[in-house]
């Protein structure tokens, strides 16, 4: 039975051509996006995942409560770990952990910057970073030991083994460190990426603010005892920092360490978009593609039912039943079903490359037959072939012996309109991915074109580290001889996101309980020539006024909150001491334009800066770098130069944006493709079905121009009606979308209507190859052809 199913299978195949190569290349198209959209959100879902406690791992986070709203953050104070785990019981590890610093390891004449982060040693016991040279339960106890990479160790020493051996650690103290461990390599799908891992005592020793309750920073991680329930933990330890420290308002919770990659994102104390959003929609649009596939699948074997009629009656004839018959046409679909998934198998492999450099990913093609995937493919192949072979099943099977071979199989009414129907879904759902690129793409042209507020380019920058500490002012004097060096500034502020925080801020008129989390920079009296900031009123810091030390300038939105009417010269407080604003900067972008621009207070405090800003012309880009970094080998000469552009390193915090418009836009486009593929088919099948109608038309004296028209009319008609469909529902999801984002672009007539334009046009192309070859052909042969 099953070889008789096969067998008339192939000879359908071979008889009619045409449509089996539309339905295979349509489904194989579909199956390959679903395929590679499979392997990223496989990849993504893994992230964080590999721990061996990963379900017991959790960020523990503040929510920190201000006059505008809800502040969720990561940062905690640096005693926090130790004291959760001496007093709450369902706390096994905790550990203190900074975030990724760069610094340099010398080793003999051999130098190297790498990330590195402070940790306590429970990071060891909580994570499971393979280690594999020293004891994971005593590597970090001293606080002169360092555990590194195994890439690190190659790299210094060009071996792995070597614990035993000393270090030295350019930082506060240049000290020297001994390697207790050499861990494999972060994996890719780790949040916690370093090359190094120091004693968190170490980072605590110079840095004391971090010994007090009032002062965050570092992160906090935690396991909780095996049986505990989280939901419980977090209630407990919600009041733990106000019971330490009366004057804080600070609630403490667990978040899952496994899931902050994906929902680390929150607005207003609730948790709230992330890149679980992009997972979910690229979910959907593989979804999507694949229903555009079945969809052709559906239409082509339906329209072109005429020619299996006179087989299903004859079978039926001969005492076939309608069961057997629906069993061989889902066999057919399985068949091209599976077929199709050989093929998207062979073009995944040839893709693979150019789509991990397009999402900057690592994913092996092994990925493909690990068994949660080969099961999941295999699902999602068969239900694809059962339900695009469901209808025209049932369909086929249904035909009525009788009146088939009588000749009397017509195109019921119920029947054509199922298929307008689905061939308007289709559309909906091409037009509906349309528009969202278009969408994707003009936010992303938007927050990279937008106004920052200063000029980005040709500004490079590096830490002040080593001699320059004290020497900033020497270096600053031997740049500025540089020709083509314009300025020069040092500040505490990396101008990517927010880096110093803080509340407690009082001004003339605040009302009673209120607190506002401000930016703190630290900078010289050059910053504002060198960023090009505009002063909206006063001043900027001057070396000409020696009371600078204790003015500040706030910014645009920091004035707006205080709402002072006559701001110059007023004075504010906060950190036990009073401040006099001197100026109001226009507001500037400090952070991702998803954020509100926040309230910011700038202090003259050069020896509280951390970066060291260079602009140049642009011109000798070589030559002026290279006098650059030999004027700091000159003050520096322990350090390497390593310095970065500010506008690249911008750039890099829409680099997941960038990738999705890019995803979507390809996937955009397949999913046209497909449809015009179903398209091309039924147009074919029209003009077929319509061969003697256009004959005896063109005989009567019909113009080309008609036919064309007569051809094209109906699906013009579906397509008008999918955009009217289409552009309400593309409306709703994609303003939610832009929603995440505080400086959006407005939905403009415009875009929907491009959409629907462009859908037309390649509709038209698809539909024009058919259309003309019809009006073309002689009439007479036309009439000549036998129904």
């Amino acid at each position: 039975m099953l070889k008789s199913y096969l067998l008339i299978a192939l000879r359908n195949f071979r008889r009619h051509p045409s449509s089996f190569y539309i339905n295979l290349a349509g489904l194989s198209a579909g199956l390959s996006c679903s395929i590679l959209i499979m392997l990223w959100v496989f990849d993504e879902i893994k992230v964080d995942r590999f721990h061996a406690n990963a379900d017991r791992i959790f960020n523990v986070m503040e929510f920190q409560t201000y006059a505008d709203g809800v502040f969720a953050t990561i940062s905690t104070p640096g005693i926090l770990s130790t004291a959760l785990k001496e007093e709450v019981p369902e706390i096994e590890y905790s550990c203190t952990m900074t975030w990724s610093t760069e610094g340099q390891i010398t080793y003999g004449d051999k130098k190297l910057n790498a990330k590195g982060r402070y940790a306590d040693p429970d990071v060891l016991r909580i994570f499971s970073f393979p280690l594999i040279y020293g004891d994971r339960e005593t590597a970090l106890n001293d606080p002169s030991s360092i555990v590194i990479s195994r890439e690190t160790a190659m790299s210094i020493f060009g071996r792995e083994d070597v614990v035993g051996e000393n270090l030295r650690y350019l930082s506060w103290d240049n000290g020297s460190y001994e390697i207790t461990g050499v861990l494999e390599n972060i994996p890719d799908n780790s949040t916690l990426d370093f090359d190094y891992l120091i004693p968190f005592e170490e980072f605590r020793k110079n840095n004391p603010w971090t010994t007090k309750w009032g002062n965050n920073g570092p992160r906090t991680y935690a396991t909780i005892v095996e049986g505990a329930d989280h939901n419980q933990v977090s209630e407990k330890i919600k009041d733990f920092i106000k019971g330490k420290n009366e004057d804080s308002s600070i609630e403490l919770f667990l978040f899952p360490f496994k899931d902050f990659y994906l929902k680390g994102s929150w607005e207003d104390g609730k948790q709230s978009g992330g890149r679980i959003v992009y997972v979910r929609i690229f979910m959907v649009v593989a979804g999507f593609i694949l229903l555009i596939a079945g969809i052709n699948f559906m239409n082509l074997s339906t329209a072109r039912s005429a020619r299996r009629a006179k087989e299903v009656g004859i079978r039926k004839t001969l005492g076939a039943a309608r069961k057997s018959l629906i069993w061989q046409f889902l066999g057919e679909a399985l068949v091209i079903a599976l077929s199709s998934l050989v093929i998207s198998l062979l073009v995944v492999s040839l893709l693979l490359g150019p789509f991990n450099e397009l999402t900057d990913k690592e994913i092996a093609f092994s990925s493909l037959l690990q068994t949660d995937f080969l099961l999941s493919l295999t699902l999602i192949t068969l239900v694809t072939g059962i339900l695009s072979g469901s209808y025209p099943a049932l369909y086929l099977s249904s035909f009525a012996p009788v009146k088939v071979l009588k000749g009397r199989v017509g195109l019921k009414g119920g029947e054509a309109f199922i298929r307008k129907g689905l061939v308007i879904f289709q559309y909906t759902l091409s037009i509906f991915l349309i528009i969202a690129t278009a969408v994707i793409y003009l936010q992303i042209q938007f927050i990279q074109n937008k106004n920052l507020g200063y000029k980005q380019d040709n500004l490079l920058y590096f830490d002040i580290n080593g001699n320059l500490e004290e020497n900033y002012e020497v270096l600053a004097d031997k740049l500025r001889q540089i020709p083509d060096v314009k300025q020069v500034s040092v500040c505490s502020h990396s101008f990517q996101g927010r880096n110093n925080n803080s509340g407690g801020v009082t001004w003339p008129g605040i009302a009673p309980e209120t607190n506002i989390l401000f930016e703190m920079v630290g900078t010289d009296h050059r910053l504002n020539d060198l960023m090009g900031f505009e002063m909206l009123e006063g001043r900027f810091f001057s070396p000409e006024f020696g009371t600078d030390t204790t003015a500040v300038v706030i910014n645009e939105k920091a004035l707006e909150i205080m709402n002072l009417e006559n701001p110059i010269g007023t004075t504010i407080k906060f950190w036990d001491g009073e401040w006099k604003i001197i100026g109001v900067n226009k507001n500037f972008h400090f952070q991702s334009v998803r954020s509100e621009i926040a309230p910011m207070i700038m202090r003259y405090d050069p020896d509280f800066a951390w970066f060291f800003y260079i602009r140049v012309s642009g011109q000798n880009m070589t030559q002026t770098i290279q006098k650059i970094e030999d004027a700091y080998n000159e003050i520096n000469p322990d350090y390497l130069f390593d310095y970065h552009f500010l506008d690249e390193d911008y750039a890099r915090l829409y680099r997941g944006e960038v990738r999705v418009g890019k995803l979507a836009g390809y996937f955009g486009l397949l999913a046209i493709l497909i449809s015009c593929l179903g398209l091309f088919g039924l147009s074919a099948f029209t003009a077929e079905r319509k061969t003697k109608e256009i004959g005896i038309r063109k005989t009567l004296g019909a113009s080309f121009s008609s036919i064309i028209i007569l051809l094209s009319k109906e699906f013009t008609t579906l397509i008008v009606v999918s955009l009217v469909i289409a552009v309400p529902i593309a409306f709703y999801f994609m303003s939610e979308w832009l929603t995440d984002y505080k400086y959006r672009i407005q939905l403009s007539w415009w875009i929907f209507g491009l959409a629907g334009f462009i859908a037309l046009i390649i509709a038209w192309l698809t539909i024009s190859f058919q259309s003309v070859r019809a009006a073309n052909q002689d009439p007479v042969k036309s009439l000549k052809i036998e129904d």
